[in-house]
């Protein structure tokens, strides 16, 4: 019965259908024509004629065979019971065959499925047993369980990133809480022997790390912000887009005065992304190679497939090898400025995934290049 697996459920009722009906109906015909056979053998109803040497004609009944009533009305009971009984049992065979062909295996499958969503367990696959809409529901209902999967293991990605950011900013802060703790004690000090020199330097340093303090919770506040943040696609031609980012990017060289390369989209046509995200991703990038570079920033912007990628290289040092190690954390940086939090990195690489794409890092034999990959299906 494979032949019927790849039918829709109506074609395959029906087909069932006619075919066991007309499997009925030969086996009625057979059973009313056996039983007139069989009645005019046990019952015979005819005359017998005898013609006479003297040519006379005579006719005689035979005489009835004993029991052949009771045979008759059998035989005539069975042409008219045997065939409503092969009739009922051609609609049991017909919803039997239909339900052990076409429901039995997929529902048993969706059930099994949706018992082990039910039980949050989403590590499991569900298969396409057939070609019809039971079929189309299965790979609906695996749809679903993948869409689920890829959110749940996105959800948890976000806690556990939430955990170390939280941990990296806790870590951050003691240092300048500590130093704080220590100048309000040194400037009361100085206050109770009136040392107003050595107060006023205690006060300028409460300033500067309380500031400092600012600046993180506002960086924090930041990337909470863009966690929320979903993607905005719209279409762009590839060449404005270009060359808006080009003049963009353009504005960052003045401050660090150094050389800025730029490569735009050889490819003509339009792409579907978040502009806001692509131009701070990109931002981000350059600001960051700007001020490892010693003196040539490159970036180049391409696309391969279903992605873009915007690649920048610079001509400094690299990145740190505990940060190639590790992978991008918040609050990591590669120098120690108290200006700079070591949070570019990791909002870049937080845009990217909500892009649907990924942000990669390494050093090449003349610096560190970060590829910023974003889907623009």
């Amino acid at each position: 019965m494979e032949w019927i697996k790849n039918m829709s459920l109506k074609k395959s009722l029906f087909t069932l259908t006619l075919i066991n009906l007309l499997l009925a109906l030969s086996l009625s015909a057979v059973v009313f024509v056996g039983c007139t056979k069989l009645s005019a053998v046990f019952a015979p109803s005819g005359v017998q004629i005898i013609v006479g040497a003297d040519s006379t004609i005579k006719t005689e009944f035979p005489e009835p065979v004993a029991g052949a009533t009771a045979v008759r009305n059998a035989l005539a009971i069975f042409q008219f019971v045997l065939p409503m009984l092969f009739f009922i049992v051609a609609l049991i065979l017909t919803a039997s065959l239909f339900y052990r062909c076409k429901l039995k295996e997929p529902l048993a499958i969706l059930m099994d499925g949706a018992n082990r969503m039910m039980e949050n367990d989403l590590d499991f696959t569900i298969p396409s047993v057939s070609g019809d809409e039971l079929g189309q529901l299965c790979v609906a209902f695996e749809t679903m369980r993948q869409s689920l999967l890829n959110s749940n293991r996105e959800l948890w990605r976000q806690t556990e990133e939430r955990k170390r950011l939280n941990a990296a900013l806790a870590h951050d802060l003691r240092n300048p809480i500590t130093v704080l703790k220590g100048s309000v004690k040194m400037a009361k000090h100085c206050a109770g022997t009136g040392n107003t020199p050595q107060l006023m330097d205690d006060l300028e340093r409460i300033d500067a790390y309380t500031g400092r303090i600012e600046h993180y919770v506002e960086t924090m506040s930041k990337v909470q912000r863009l966690e929320q943040v979903q993607p905005k696609k719209a279409l762009f031609d590839t060449a404005a887009l270009s060359a808006d980012l080009e003049k963009a990017l353009g504005f960052s060289i003045t401050e660090y005065g150094k050389q800025l390369r730029f490569h735009g989209l050889s490819v003509c046509g339009t792409v579907s992304l978040d502009k806001g995200m692509l131009f701070q991703i990109a931002e981000n990038l350059t600001t960051n190679a700007l001020r490892f570079a010693k003196e040539n920033v490159t970036v180049k912007f391409t696309i391969e497939g279903e992605n873009l990628i915007l690649e920048v290289t610079d001509d400094g040092d690299g990145f740190p090898a505990d940060l190639l190690k590790n992978g991008i954390q918040p609050f990591r940086k590669g120098t120690e400025e108290a200006e700079h939090l070591g949070m570019g990195l990791y909002i870049c690489d937080l845009l990217c995934h909500k892009h649907g794409g990924a942000l990669k890092i390494a050093n090449t034999n003349i610096g560190a290049v970060a590829s910023a990959i974003l889907k623009i299906s």
